[in-house]
């Protein structure tokens, strides 16, 4: 008993030396001991020094130069920290007059964390410097907080970090001390994030997530990480992946750390300045027509998406023979926006002037020139990979971007249930309101069946079987009513809206994990291109190959299924009358070539 009551009475006794260690030597005390003797600064004794800034947004208190404390004492300019001199920046607008410099941002007005970051009022490391993880604002370039990841927190470590907060006044795009903000800048246009980002006065995307203060809601870490990795930390982004190298990642982290809402230099004028400025594209004199276009295309970094020619972003469908697949009204249509052609698109709607939209369309219009003929697994390669995958699954380099997805070839049960002619004509025509566009002036027809035949024996493999003979409806034999339009709507309440959702928008709560995804029926440019046969096939029979069930074997009448087709008909605001009806099997050269193996 006597020994347990004499250890607990020593470590007591530990403890209270520790913490009167701790109150009554501080560090700081330390650090001021060392510099009053050195400095020979003799009737001075160690005291907490602070400074209360003013003049830049809320009043606050930094207490950094309690140990910096020869922050401005130019004799300890080789010294080590915390007692070196703060160092003088010309590129700052620090001066070097009459022998001595003299400081553009003097301390009593600046204090030391509107530039460096870290908690003013902290008088011990982790705090003041910002190692506690739950402190926002650490100190920039020099503190990693210990929950950052372990092979980002290396990049993040540097002075030119600083820079984010110099920005906070010095706007100017040729400011000398502020390079990486200047480079950061750049690379959000080259790189086309202003399409899909907005940033107060520099852009206006809807697309993602709004930047204007990123560099008040994130901190470095996180930004870094989100350019790296776009789906780290949300696995249904459709942000690219654009593969940067470290330095042009480091300059765009710092640009956005940058970005807190309203600059201490701006004013909302600055800013619609900057605006303009931003958006508007100079044509040298002369320059007209195609070659502005050609010209405007470069400079609004469409390439960062789009593949054009030997240039591919690797994320937006190939423009290299764009004059041959599209006329005019669809590119004009496109430009002003770009969900009335492709409801599910992901590319921005751009508020560049008319007349650019006009020198675009003339530019993109002018690319006319087919691909010399070649053989059916080079013309797959050059045309369709992109899309649909090397292996031919629809998992291609640009298919996360798309939606609906590509074609899955490698799915037999799809393949060989339908008609070839209508893979034919997919490849020709295109499929409306989607993606895949039509190829027929860019590929010969003996390339069309060439092509199909190369798919059908490298990826679906399967011999085709005879497609079944199925009695469908030419026409809906239901007459279109708003009656009949509610009635299709209760039974599509019913049925559907797990896979389809409740909007028909194909956005139901299942499927996420559904491959292909469900079809937005309120695509219009699609809907109205799909005959009534094919409608009935869909629903009665189902889709093989997909999770679309055929509802005959649940209950569904034909009568049931024209309703629901009136239902559908009816959000894209068209009769169903007189539809087109679907192509029926004809051997042709490929069901003839297909049926032999």
């Amino acid at each position: 008993m006597r020994l347990s009551l004499a250890i607990a009475s020593f470590v007591v006794l530990i403890v209270h030396g520790v913490v009167f260690n701790d109150q009554f030597f501080n560090r700081w005390e330390r650090h001021q001991t060392a510099y009053f003797e050195q400095a020979k600064a003799e009737g001075r004794s160690p005291e907490i020094q602070q400074l209360i800034v003013t003049s830049f947004g809320d009043t606050h208190v930094d207490r950094c130069t309690t140990c910096h404390i020869a922050y401005d004492d130019p004799r300890f300019g080789s010294a080590t920290e915390p007692l070196k001199t703060h160092p003088y920046s010309a590129a700052m607008g620090d001066v070097f007059r009459d022998g001595r410099w003299e400081r553009r941002h003097k301390f009593t007005d600046f204090g030391c964390t509107v530039c460096h970051g870290g908690q003013g009022r902290g008088l011990e490391n982790k705090y003041s410097h910002g190692e506690d993880e739950f402190w926002p604002e650490p100190l920039l370039g020099y503190v990693t907080q210990a929950n950052w990841r372990k092979d980002f927190a290396p990049h993040l470590k540097g002075k030119e970090y600083m820079e984010a907060n110099c920005a906070q006044c010095h706007t100017d795009e040729d400011f000398a001390g502020t390079p990486h903000v200047n480079r950061g800048r750049r690379l959000f246009y080259a790189m086309n994030c202003y399409g899909c980002h907005k940033i107060d006065g520099m852009s206006e995307g809807t697309l993602g997530p709004d930047l204007t203060e990123a560099g008040k809601k994130y901190k470095v870490d996180y930004l870094w990480e989100s350019i790296v990795e776009p789906r780290a930390n949300l696995a249904t982004s459709f942000m690219p992946k654009f593969n940067l190298n470290d330095a042009d990642v480091e300059a765009l982290v710092i640009f956005l750390k940058s970005r807190r809402g309203v600059n201490l230099a701006e004013t909302s004028l600055d800013r619609y300045k900057a605006h303009v400025a931003n958006i508007a594209v100079v044509i040298p004199p002369g320059t007209a027509g195609e070659k502005a276009g050609e010209q405007l295309l470069s400079d609004r970094a469409c390439t960062a998406c789009h593949k054009l020619k030997d240039k591919d972003g690797g994320v937006a469908p190939d423009l290299t023979y764009e004059g041959l697949i599209r006329d005019e009204d669809w590119l004009a249509a496109h430009f002003d926006n770009p969900r009335s052609r492709e409801p599910d698109s992901i590319m921005p709607s751009f508020r560049f002037p008319k007349e650019d939209f006009q020198l675009l369309t003339a530019y993109l219009g002018s690319l006319k020139t087919p691909p010399q003929p070649g053989s059916a697994k080079g013309t797959y390669e050059a045309l369709c990979q992109r899309c649909h995958g090397e292996k031919g699954d629809g998992n291609g380099k640009v298919a996360w971007y798309l939606d609906p997805s590509p074609r899955d070839f490698t799915k037999a049960a799809f393949m060989n249930s339908k008609p070839l002619d209508r893979f034919l004509h997919s490849i020709e025509q295109g499929v409306p309101g989607t993606s895949m566009p039509p190829w027929g002036k860019v590929i010969r027809p003996e390339q069309r069946e060439q092509v199909l035949t190369y798919v059908l024996e490298t990826f679906t493999r399967e011999p085709r079987q005879p497609v079944k003979p199925r009695n469908l409806p030419d026409s809906n034999p239901v007459a279109m009513s708003s009656e009949s339009a509610e009635r299709g709507e209760k039974i599509f309440l019913q049925r559907c809206t797990g896979c389809h959702g409740r909007k028909a928008d194909g956005k139901g709560p299942n499927s996420i994990d559904i491959l292909p995804h469900p079809r937005n029926l309120r695509n219009t440019e699609f809907v109205r291109s799909v005959p009534d046969r094919r409608l009935f096939e869909s629903i009665l029979y189902g889709v093989q190959g997909t999770a679309m069930p055929a509802w005959i074997d649940y209950g569904l009448t034909k009568d049931d299924v024209g309703n629901i087709i009136n239902f559908i008909r009816s959000l894209s605001g068209k009769s169903t009358r007189n539809q087109p009806v679907a192509a029926v099997e004809t051997p042709g050269r490929v069901g003839e070539q297909y049926a032999r193996r």
